[in-house]
């Protein structure tokens, strides 16, 4: 394995006192060699007599210098880095304590390459960093869910929560930080402060962010050593990412859930999307033919201020609450698909009173669709509890669940009447007496309004509109005879409701009482 001069110089402080530095990191260079003018030494670890080191370093390039002492004059390393050790140390003493350092880093690096070429797991990987990394390191998805951690109690207690991630708060305070989105570009291991400083590396899939490797920085540490942590860190993503490669995400073993989410959203984003590898995958992860699904949205409930959430760590965290749960980003909120026999199976409690509890104390709100067994009806589902959602939030706007099933007449309504006014498709008879109304002060709209939800009762109806029985016979007279109505009519008191609440509907949205 190839070291670069920050590594090599972090490692010989441990055991030597170290005079100066000049690192570029730039160079990573091989074992270490004795400089001779006949030896080819381009990119090495060279080990130089301090006497003659400004002759010799016009010959090098690409190398790291090891220098015990320091040369007369000053000293332009050119093309290398170099470190400047105590004049005291022996060049046989530094040779072999630079061999081990190398042993130690290739004995590392072929460990790494079993446990990737076995799919071992991503647990041992940062196992092995014990060698080499001082200090406890972890391996994140990119929902905030541990999925490896090195041993240490200090910080298990302090940062990792109950469903095995980073705890919701530490999330949100994170990922509401200006510009925290735009880190998941950075190439390179970097320092971060947010409370604490730690040291990240992130780690890609085909170029996309999937996750980050992290390293809790400790108070008054040197430069040296958190530049020698992240240089360990650039070595150790790229296992982190074959292993990625080979295994399609970070559960190995066992069905892919990444596959499943991947073509959950490619299902609600595009027409023609292939529902029947959709549902081998959930055959796969263990949803049987025959169980019956909810989809859902969910969101951050704006009308009650809420805390701006992190969509992708509360579907993973949803997961682990919910058996049956499986849950996707989509347009910014969270897609739900919920398979109620599997959750049936694993408790004794019930989903819809378990989520209301959910989203009232997370400050969420949602909207469920009527329930289906047909996977291939997991589209027009989400467009269900789309509108459950919209029109729940509109109208009862203090509720935090809103089922399609409170909303299906509305659905018909909005949907049915399409883009035209009342005017166009109501009942003339009653356009004819909204507008009587108007024009003469009276109040017979409301007096057959009354009349029809009160299912043509005429005492009930006299009752509610605080009026004597005879006043109210008086005024269905009169109604009588300024429309023409024929109330026997069964289609005709469903057309005369329907064109109340489309007025009603309109007159809402108008402003209109």
């Amino acid at each position: 394995m190839r070291l670069n001069s920050i590594m090599i110089y972090y490692q010989l402080s441990k055991r030597f006192k170290i005079n100066h530095a000049q690192y570029s990191q730039q160079y990573s260079v091989g074992r270490p060699v004795f400089y001779e003018p006949s030896v080819y030494t381009e990119g090495r670890a060279v080990i130089v007599d301090a006497e003659n080191a400004l002759h010799c370093v016009r010959h090098l390039t690409g190398c790291v210098l090891l220098l015990a002492g320091y040369p007369n004059g000053s000293f332009d390393c050119g093309g290398n880095d170099a470190v400047f050790l105590d004049a005291g140390i022996s060049e046989r003493t530094l040779f072999n304590a630079l061999t081990e350092i190398f042993d130690t880093f290739d004995t590392w690096d072929e460990k790494l390459s079993r446990i990737v070429g076995g799919n071992v797991g991503y647990q041992e990987i940062l196992d092995s960093c014990r060698s080499v990394l001082p200090e406890p390191a972890a391996l994140m998805d990119g929902d905030f869910k541990y999925i490896a951690y090195t041993s240490d109690e200090g910080m298990r207690r302090k940062f990792v929560d109950d469903m095995n991630q980073l705890p919701l708060d530490d999330v949100n305070d994170l990922t509401s930080m200006p510009g925290f989105k735009e880190l998941e570009e950075r190439k390179e291991a970097f320092v971060y402060t947010a409370g604490e400083v730690v040291i990240y590396k992130n780690i890609y899939h085909e170029g996309a962010y999937v996750g980050r490797l992290s390293l809790l920085i400790e108070e008054g540490q040197s430069e040296e050593k958190t530049e020698y942590e992240k240089a360990v860190f650039n070595h150790l993503a790229g296992y982190v990412e074959q292993l990625y490669d080979q295994c399609g995400g970070f559960e190995l073993g066992s069905p892919r859930l990444a596959d499943l989410h991947h073509m959950m959203k490619k299902c609600l984003e595009t027409d023609g999307a292939d529902e029947g590898e959709l549902l081998r995958l959930l055959w796969a992860n263990k949803n049987l033919p025959g169980d019956v699904y909810y989809m859902l949205t969910i969101r951050e409930n704006i009308l009650q201020r809420g805390k701006a959430y992190n969509m992708r760590y509360l579907c993973s965290q949803m997961e682990r609450m919910w058996p049956g749960a499986y849950c996707v980003t989509h347009n910014g909120d969270i897609a739900m698909l919920f398979n109620r026999n599997m959750f049936s199976k694993s408790t004794d409690l019930e989903f819809h009173k378990e989520m209301v509890y959910f989203l009232r104390e997370s400050v969420l709100a949602a909207g469920c669709s009527r329930e289906f067994t047909d996977i291939s009806c997991m589209r027009s589902a989400y467009r269900q509890a789309e509108f459950a959602m919209e029109m729940g939030l509109r109208k009862n706007f203090t509720y935090c669940y809103h089922k399609f099933d409170d909303y299906a007449l509305d659905f018909l309504l909005k949907y049915g009447v399409g883009n035209f006014l009342p005017e166009q498709l109501c009942s003339r008879e009653l356009l004819s007496l909204y507008r009587y109304d108007r024009e003469n002060e009276t109040s017979y709209y409301k007096t057959l309004l009354t009349y029809a939800r009160l299912q043509y009762n005429a005492v009930a109806s006299a009752k509610a509109l605080y009026i004597h029985r005879s006043s109210f016979i008086n005024r269905m007279e009169r109604i009588r005879e300024l429309i023409h109505l024929n109330l026997e009519d069964p289609e005709e008191r469903l057309y005369l409701l329907l064109s109340f609440r489309i007025m009603e509907e309109y007159g809402s949205k108008s402003g209109e009482k």
